[in-house]
């Protein structure tokens, strides 16, 4: 599997560069159908530096989800976004389920004001109509963190809930989020190994490419490069960090 390197543990050796050179596994994640979502015109920023929240969804009529979007926005320089897709969790804290899928969004792909950002996730086997759990992981200080958006009020369709630490999770209102599934659209994601790259779009030509790619056993640093394309009429003339 290929990561990222990192200073004082990762070692120069024949396994090393053999899986740089070799082929990897990948898949490739589109627009897709949005099969569940939570939007609306609300304003209400979710404080992600001091709770974790849950996110209630259902799998209608798919058995795998590409990816999913949240609206998001950062504060100061940000922070990661950790989201866990769960099945089995009880909102009483007596058990957290069985972990599906857990991605990274970097801080440094965060918007400074508020967008709906798609994080790629790829995740196959559910079971079509069962209710699943979008966890997303608390980050940040009080200068430096992101927020979700969401609702006044609370959707019983999508029901929303929260925490500082451990323990039963506590109702709150609506947030945004889409689920999607299947192969039409446009290019969205690449997915290899633990990183994964992000095409964004200006009309039909590509604008930006985001990398992420980790070392191996952390999240933190690692590739998060955001390249911005720059074009000539049809023709692509550079791209600039």
């Amino acid at each position: 599997m290929i990561n990222a390197f990192k200073a004082g543990t990762s070692v120069i050796d024949e396994a090393t560069m053999n899986s740089i050179l070799s082929l990897q596994p990948f898949s490739l994640i589109y627009d897709g159908t949005q099969v569940d979502a939570k939007t609306g015109a609300g304003v209400v920023q979710f404080d992600c530096a001091s709770y974790d929240y849950l996110i209630s969804f259902i799998a209608s009529g798919v058995t795998e989800i590409s990816r999913i979007e949240l609206e998001l926005v950062k504060d100061g320089t940000g922070a990661d976004v950790t989201v866990e897709i769960r099945s089995g969790l009880s909102i009483d804290g007596s058990t957290e389920g069985t972990l599906v899928k857990k991605m990274v969004l970097p801080t440094e792909f965060l918007p400074a004001a508020k967008s709906y950002m798609s994080v790629p996730v790829d995740v196959t086997g559910l079971t079509s109509g069962a209710r699943y759990w979008l966890v997303i992981r608390k980050k940040g200080d009080a200068t430096n963190h992101f927020h979700v958006h969401g609702e006044t009020n609370a959707d019983s369709n999508h029901l929303c809930y929260y925490r500082s630490g451990t323990g039963t999770w506590a109702p709150t209102n609506a947030i945004h989020f889409k689920i999607f599934s299947g192969e039409n659209g446009e290019l969205k994601h690449g997915m290899y190994g633990n990183g994964y790259t992000t095409v964004e779009y200006s009309g039909e030509m590509i604008s930006k490419m985001y990398r992420y790619l980790p070392p191996a056993g952390t999240t933190q640093g690692g590739i998060r490069d955001v390249l911005t394309y720059t074009w000539n009429g049809e023709y692509l003339k550079r791209g600039g960090l």
